[in-house]
């Protein structure tokens, strides 16, 4: 099994630029396969943080999330991810996806984003591949681009999204689907299925795809302030999402009318009130949270249900929590005690096909 680590940026909104690299190598030394760095607009930004990350590190991945195609061109981002590439020796990799904030401020829509997505993802691996890319697609264009660099190895392209034609799309062509904020196993499995419905319609095989379960996750000794620590994240995607709410309605929920009305109005100074209106099904359903044996618990369910054996935990914060808190609270905690409880499965599993042979 692979597991990843994030931090969405309120929870390093404070963590300057000079302190990411203690960060970077303590998520390596407690035996993270990938360290994921978000791309929040008008945050610090996400190259550069991975940049720093790799200069630090020796063995993980250095992921960004998510590169959208809107407000910066393909042709930039495939520039920018090969240069971290060549920086970190071959292992970066970045997730391409629609993207949630900025776009208003920018004076920027953001159109038909399932096609965009796949339109980009075309034109960057077509230059990472070292190849000149003429492309001319519905959204995007390119004309003669290719890098003027090489790189050993083109690193590898994840779709992220929860979005159910992006999801059944990327099954088409991506090498790598990051479904996000699915928490359950019912969720993560209808999820999985629209990207197998993609991959059958391409005559590909789901052996040939990647898949990362990614959700927003708050870990605490005290079940109550987990909750509380992921309502804001819980509240700014149904914000953002807003009017869509078929993934809503895919977990058996509906958001409360009081609520609603909140959102419909659009308006970013009612996002607090919005974030303590969250309720507690809404938290089970789109995050990982709760004591570590709660957590580690939801993945191992997963797990039985999926067989995805990637997990990337992008970490949300209680009240009053430090990020090596909870960093350390996944590594230590959560993640032995996913290993041994799958471990111990597999080995009754084995024992009991052993007596029937």
């Amino acid at each position: 099994m692979r597991f990843h680590l994030g931090f969405p940026a309120p929870s390093i909104i404070d963590l300057k630029m000079p302190d990411n690299a203690a960060l970077a190598q303590l998520a390596e030394a407690r035996g993270f396969d990938g360290l994921w760095h978000s791309n929040q607009r008008f945050f610090r930004e996400m190259f550069v943080r991975m940049a720093s990350s790799a200069m630090v590190t020796e063995r993980v991945a250095i992921g960004g999330a998510v590169a959208e195609p809107f407000a910066v061109h393909p042709i930039i981002t495939a520039q920018s991810l090969a240069t971290v590439d060549e920086l970190s020796g071959g292992r970066a990799t970045l997730a391409l996806g629609a993207g949630g904030s900025g776009f208003k401020m920018m004076g920027i829509e953001r159109r038909r984003s399932a096609l965009a997505l796949r339109e980009a993802y075309a034109v960057i691996s077509g230059l990472l591949e070292g190849r000149e890319v003429t492309f001319d697609g519905e959204v995007i264009q390119a004309y003669k681009a290719r890098l003027a660099f090489e790189i050993d190895e083109p690193p590898l392209l994840w779709v992220a999204s929860r979005g159910d034609l992006t999801l059944e799309t990327s099954g088409e062509y991506a090498r790598g689907v990051i479904i996000a904020t699915y928490a359950t196993p019912s969720g993560v499995r209808a999820a999985l299925d629209l990207v197998a419905k993609g991959a059958a319609r391409a005559g590909r095989s789901m052996d040939a795809i990647r898949i990362i379960s990614r959700v927003d996750t708050c870990v605490h000794q005290d079940q109550g302030a987990a909750f509380d620590g992921c309502r804001e994240m819980i509240a700014n995607f149904l914000f953002s999402s807003y009017p869509d709410r078929n993934f809503v309605r895919r977990m058996g929920l509906d958001v409360p009318e009081e609520l609603e009305r909140l959102i419909a109005r659009q308006d970013v100074e009612l996002r607090p009130q919005v974030a303590r209106m969250v309720p507690d099904e809404f938290v089970k359903a789109f995050a990982w949270a709760g004591t570590p044996e709660m957590v580690a618990d939801r993945i191992v369910e997963i797990h039985r249900a999926t067989g995805i054996e990637e997990y990337g935990f992008w970490g949300l914060l209680a009240p009053g929590q430090r990020r090596e808190e909870s960093l350390q609270l996944i590594a230590d905690e959560v993640l032995p005690r996913i290993r041994s409880t799958i471990e111990s499965s597999v080995s009754i599993t084995g024992s009991i096909e052993g007596l029937g042979s």
